[in-house]
């Protein structure tokens, strides 16, 4: 079987190129051959081929699962349907091959195989190795199919082809369209290409209104010294309900969704989907409002998979979205009185621009961010541009702009990086005179993370969930776990030592807490210049966001930032998120003594069902003279079970207490009624996994 589609998606994501061919590799010119012909017929729209990538994806995964049993009849099945639907797809070709050649069932299995090599699948030595197809070996056709997979393509393979031709710009805006839409396979999301006449566009006024920071655009525009908004693109993701003014940046170009993108929803709601060829702006003033995942779009991005990626592919590719908090981020406590929760926003990210309040509290931001573009001399611009260091740069420029930070060191603390940001604080001059004031040669760098390594807790011992879910995400910009090991503390180690200045400058490191209990939390840096840090966290219950505030979270925030000399960059940052709908208890010696999901002061907390499921149970630890962990005891009402310290379930003990007899547990999800989820326990059968 193909080592690539036993690996993770994301790396299943190269074989799929083989099928859905890049379409920003075909010019509008080129002329189809007979093979492009043929593939034409059958061509599905541009705006469908995620549903196949998906469906690929999740029949790949069957796939693996049905070989590692042995079940290589059900696994042909499978993969009949996929090579059906993606007659293209090599990798699939390749597994079918195998599948067969597994059942004995050669003659097929070899035209198979040799169309996966037709394909593009060019390893033969994998072929050759490969303990699937080891009933083909003696055959000669076999060995003219590793001789064939040895030789280079002479030209590209049959596949899909799509033709993109940029989209017109009239009256100010451009529409999306199957005809300027590129599927990029490797990032899952789509290219938009529009045709934007930029030296027509800087003939228009820079700004119309707009105060101090108007006068000043427009100074800067008569000078010849503000790059302006020409080329820079605006797109409104809530179906016009929450417009930014474009009338007052008359060079701004609007997007319009056609009637094929609609169809698909690609025009509304949390906009991960869509990469545009220019700077970009934009906004969804909606949020997930009913059911037990009611949620802001900012949630919903941090919680999905492959959201943050997709947010971190947006930040580097110069796009900037905003996005009210709506009920995520307000003070209270379970939505009581003042109907808020806290701080519920998992992890914060300087990828997008949260901001406090629910519909139109984005529109302020959006019309700060849109003349902080316009300001940019025109070098710096489009050197930020090229380098993809748009949106990083303009994050810090906002959050060193705001009226919180009254001074430069404010900066490196939580004051200037809250995960909601009020409108009231905005200094839209400040930010325009910051802008425009960066030279080509003293630009902000930019920060990159990598987790080294950390503590692993094993489900079923250090915590109970239904999979290892501890890791939120890990991406160059910011990294999330939620906390459910009952450990005291939580160690990571990471490393800054990525980061990059654009003049390549070089650069000092800083770690600081910016939420949490800074006196407890343990920086250490393990090398001089501190790009690379151990961090140990300890368990924090829920607090104040700051002294004093009424906001509170249960996550601690540590920032990182690197300074050229110059400039700070933008923010990274490792966010851990405590459960607030269970009560511990440590002992003296930092050791677990008790966890308590059913108490009544805490089991009716809010904790995020995407991140956690509900647990009806009470666990008391225990431990040996010695201090050794020996066990559990778990309670329900009147039920007791005792657990080893393993996790095994104790069914019988000896005379002296130790356990005779034990077995498995695992732990499934429930869904209820109200559409909760439940984390039930059951017993491995004798035998089982």
């Amino acid at each position: 079987m193909n080592k690539t589609c036993k690996q993770a998606p994301t790396a299943v994501l190269a074989a799929v190129l083989s099928c859905f061919v890049l379409c920003s590799d075909v010019r509008a010119d080129d002329a189809p051959g007979a093979n492009d012909a043929k593939a034409a017929q059958s061509q599905p729209n541009v705006f469908d081929l995620p549903a196949l990538h998906r469906g690929q994806l999740r029949a790949q995964a069957v796939v693996t699962t049905l070989f590692t049993k042995g079940e290589y009849a059900k696994a042909e099945a499978v993969l009949r349907q996929v090579v059906e639907r993606l007659p293209f797809h090599a990798a699939s070709h390749y597994n079918l091959a195998c599948a067969l050649a597994r059942q004995g069932k050669n003659d097929e299995a070899l035209a198979m195989l040799r169309r996966s090599v037709e394909l593009g699948v060019r390893d033969p030595k994998h072929i050759e190795d490969d303990d699937d197809l080891k009933s083909l070996r003696g055959d000669q056709r076999f060995k003219a199919i590793v001789k064939l997979a040895g030789t280079p393509l002479k030209q590209k393979p049959e596949g899909w082809r799509y033709k993109v031709k940029p989209g017109a710009v009239a009256d100010g805006q451009g529409v999306v369209t199957a005809q300027n839409v590129a599927w990029d396979a490797r990032r899952g999301m789509f290219r938009v290409y529009f045709d934007i006449d930029t030296k027509a566009l800087a003939d228009k006024p820079i700004v119309k209104g707009f105060g101090k920071a108007g006068e000043l655009l427009r100074k800067w525009q008569a000078e010849g010294s503000a790059a302006g908004n020409a080329g820079d693109l605006y797109d409104n993701h809530d179906s016009d309900h929450s417009n930014m003014s474009y009338g007052m940046f008359p060079q701004i170009t609007r997007i319009e969704f056609g009637d094929e993108a609609k169809k698909r929803r690609l025009h509304h709601g949390l906009q991960l989907a869509l990469l545009y060829n220019g700077v970009t702006i934009g906004n969804s003033s909606t949020a997930l409002t009913s059911g037990p995942f009611w949620r802001s779009q900012p949630r919903y991005a941090l919680t999905r998979p492959r959201g943050p990626a997709a947010l971190y592919v947006q930040y580097m590719s110069n796009h900037i979205y905003f996005y009210p908090e709506h009920r995520d981020h307000d003070p209270g406590h379970n939505g009581g009185k003042s109907k808020g929760y806290g701080d519920v926003i998992p992890a914060n990210t300087p990828y997008m621009i949260v901001s406090q309040g629910s519909s139109g509290s984005d529109r302020a931001f959006m019309h700060a961010v849109a003349a902080t573009l316009a300001a940019f001399q025109p070098q710096v611009k489009q050197k930020l541009a090229k380098a993809g260091m748009i949106a990083p740069t303009v994050q810090m420029i906002f959050r060193m702009s705001n009226k919180m930070v009254a001074r430069p060191q404010d900066y490196l603390t939580g004051k200037a990086h809250p995960t909601a940001f009020d409108s009231k604080q905005l200094d839209v001059a400040k930010m325009v005179t910051m802008a425009h004031d960066l030279k080509p040669d003293a630009l902000p760098p930019i920060v990159q993370l990598k987790v080294v390594e950390e503590d692993q807790p094993i489900v079923g011992r250090d915590y109970f969930d239904y999979a290892a879910r501890e890791k939120l995400f890990d991406t160059p910009c910011a990294i999330a776990r939620v906390v459910k090991s009952t450990a005291y503390t939580r160690r990571m180690v990471v490393s800054a030592a990525a980061s990059k200045d654009l003049n390549g400058e070089p650069l000092t490191y800083h770690w600081v807490v910016l939420r949490g209990d800074a006196d407890r939390i343990v920086i250490r840096k393990l090398d001089d210049a501190g790009t690379k840090v151990e961090l140990v966290v300890p368990y924090h219950e829920r607090r104040p966001i700051t002294p004093g505030s009424d906001m509170e979270s249960n996550r601690v925030d540590i920032g990182v930032f690197v300074h050229n000399g110059t400039h700070y960059s933008a923010p990274a940052f490792i966010s851990l998120s405590y459960l607030d709908n269970q009560k511990r208890v440590y002992d003296d010696r930092q050791r677990i003594r008790s966890v308590d999901y059913a108490d009544p002061s805490v089991a009716g907390n809010y904790a995020d069902p995407m991140l956690d499921a509900t647990k009806r149970w009470r666990d008391e630890y225990h431990y040996d003279d010695a201090g050794t962990a020996t066990g559990w005891t778990r309670i329900r009402g009147n039920r007791r079970e005792h657990f080893t310290a393993s996790g095994l379930l104790i069914l019988k003990k000896d005379a002296r207490g130790q356990p005779t007899r034990t077995a498995k547990v695992r732990y499934l999800p429930v869904r209820q009624k109200n559409g909760t989820v439940v984390l039930e326990q059951q017993v491995v059968p004798s035998g089982g996994e």
